[in-house]
């Protein structure tokens, strides 16, 4: 198969579940970063647990080429500052902003037109940022793997695992505040009912 097609297909089943999870709706993710609502966060965390172990799994098999990219320490926390500032401010990051704008979403337009822009500021300065941003505290590309000196999966696999327990606990969480609700419900309703009984006698 044709890679433009290839990632035509699997970029538009993306976008389908961004928006199936929410993840092109701003509010969500804003709450989930104010830590109201962390439904967003557990889609998330399940994300990340299957893509570590998959990616080291295709990796281990040959099936796939793990690229690190060099470690740009300033260049790091920078870009990082401004996506999180931009994450916080607009609930959107790139992909979800071009799913919300796909929804319809005029902010998301605005967000994707800024990133657009803020990518090409960014490579007409890359000259001028190289020596500031990019140049000090270089480590070329290290790995946890690389630092114990074992395969990936080793460091994959217990990642994987520890976010799995996170998300049950997550779950079995939530499931224990929905019955202690619904119990305080239940007490409360028969409380009222006890005082309809008594002032009606």
């Amino acid at each position: 198969m044709n890679s433009l097609v290839l990632g035509a297909l699997t970029g538009t089943a993306f976008g389908a579940v961004l928006m199936a999870a929410g993840l092109s709706n701003p509010r969500l993710i804003i709450d989930m970063l104010r830590l109201k609502d962390l439904r967003l966060l557990k889609l998330l965390v399940t994300a990340i647990a299957t893509g570590i172990v998959g990616v080291a799994v295709l990796d281990a098999s040959g099936a796939a080429h793990l690229g690190v990219k060099p470690l740009h320490v300033i260049a790091v926390l920078a870009g990082g500052a401004v996506f999180g500032v931009g994450f916080a401010l607009s609930g959107y990051c790139p992909g979800t902003a071009l799913a919300g704008a796909a929804e319809g979403r005029r902010d998301a337009l605005f967000v994707a037109a800024g990133g657009l822009l803020g990518t090409a500021a960014f490579a007409f300065t890359y000259a001028w940022l190289r020596p500031v941003l990019v140049d000090p505290l270089t480590f070329g590309t290290p790995t946890i793997p690389s630092w114990l000196g074992v395969p990936g999966l080793a460091v994959a696999l217990p990642i994987g695992v520890a976010a799995i327990g996170v998300i049950q606990h997550w779950f079995r969480a939530a499931r224990r505040g929905k019955r202690s609700c619904k119990g305080k419900e239940s007490t409360v309703a028969r409380e009222e009912a006890r005082e309809k009984a008594s002032s009606a006698a």
